[in-house]
Parts: C-alpha cells; sequence; structure tokens
C-alpha cells in the first residue's frame, strides 16, 4: 500500500487566512515541506488544493513555491471533499495511483472529506498525522479518531518518507535526511 509506486500526494487548503488559525502550524508545514520534498525525490505526483482562493488567499510560502517548481497541479474548490470536484476526481484517476496521502487542514473538515470520498471510491488512503492539523486540539484529535475507527491509517510523515526511502545510505536518503533535521 505505501510503495512509493503506488502513491500520489494531496496537499489540501494551505492557505494564508486558513493556516493563521491552526494549531501547530509550523510543525504541519515543515512535515508537508518534508512530503512534497519526498515526493519531488521519487517523482510521486501531486496535487494541492486551495478551497475559495479569492477570499481565503493562496497557498502559504514556501510550500506554494515547492509545489509550483515540482509542477504539483493546483486546483480551486468550493466543496470540502475534493472530489466533488470533476477535474480533481479525474486528475486523480488519471494518475492510476492506488494510494492517496492526504495532508493539509483542516483534518476535521476539508482533510476528513476528501478521506471518505477516496476510500469510498476504492483508494487506499493515508493521512499523514503531523502534516496535517485543525483550529482546535479536540478537533484534530476527533479526525484521527474517527480515520483510526474508519480505516484510514494515520502514521507521521517522517515515517511514510523512510518507507519510501528505503535504504539507509543513499543519495535520497542524505537528500531528506538533511530537511528532518532542519539541516535544509
Amino acid at each position: 500500500m505505501l510503495m512509493r509506486e503506488n502513491c500520489a500526494l494531496m496537499v489540501v487548503d494551505m492557505q494564508e487566512k486558513l493556516t493563521n488559525v491552526m494549531i501547530n502550524l509550523e510543525n504541519t508545514a515543515k512535515n508537508i515541506r518534508l512530503l512534497i520534498e519526498a515526493a519531488n525525490e521519487f517523482a510521486i505526483p501531486m496535487i494541492y488544493t486551495e478551497q475559495y482562493p479569492k477570499g481565503l488567499g493562496d497557498t502559504i510560502e514556501p510550500l506554494k513555491s515547492l509545489l509550483n517548481n515540482y509542477k504539483a497541479k493546483r486546483f480551486d474548490k468550493m466543496t470540502f471533499s475534493a472530489l466533488n470536484i470533476p477535474e480533481i476526481k479525474n486528475e486523480i484517476e488519471s494518475l492510476n495511483k492506488k494510494t492517496i496521502v492526504l495532508s493539509g487542514i483542516e483534518s476535521h473538515i476539508c482533510v476528513l472529506s476528501t478521506a471518505i470520498d477516496l476510500k469510498e471510491s476504492g483508494y487506499n488512503v493515508v493521512v499523514a498525522s503531523d502534516a496535517v492539523t485543525s483550529r482546535e486540539k479536540e478537533f484534530y484529535d476527533s479526525a484521527v479518531a474517527f480515520y483510526n475507527g474508519y480505516g484510514i491509517p494515520c502514521i507521521p510523515a517522517e515515517t511514510l518518507v523512510f518507507y519510501w526511502i528505503g535504504t539507509a545510505g543513499t543519495a535520497s536518503f542524505k537528500k531528506l535526511q538533511k530537511i528532518i533535521l532542519g539541516k535544509a
């Protein structure tokens, strides 16, 4: 399920006006950056969404620049579940990947709605537990409890990245370890 050849990464709604009220934002953004860097390293396709960007702003930096530099596809949405947007659903289908790794905000609204719809559509869904957040700890905790009860694994971004790396000592390991240790 977690083999990098089977995965795609989705970053959900990491926008300026939303992030201003999120708990653990710095850690969440750091872990999303790690996922983006690892996805790029291993040619894992990436997409990202922006909920009503006219009102909520663009994806925060440096995530926006990374996503754009690495050719991630960007989609606007007004729905809470990204799968309710035909262009997003079509893009995910065209990737021909079995597992979608989710990150972003809010863990109990847009990420959760998207996770449910992906799972109902037959995808393996994995939530990077430290790469999602909400406005309140209670909301985050209830979302994680729901994911676990619904059969959607929640694991740290670093766990996913090390699984994708597979072997210590490689060039990919050294590059991504610098990001993990905050040296890049």
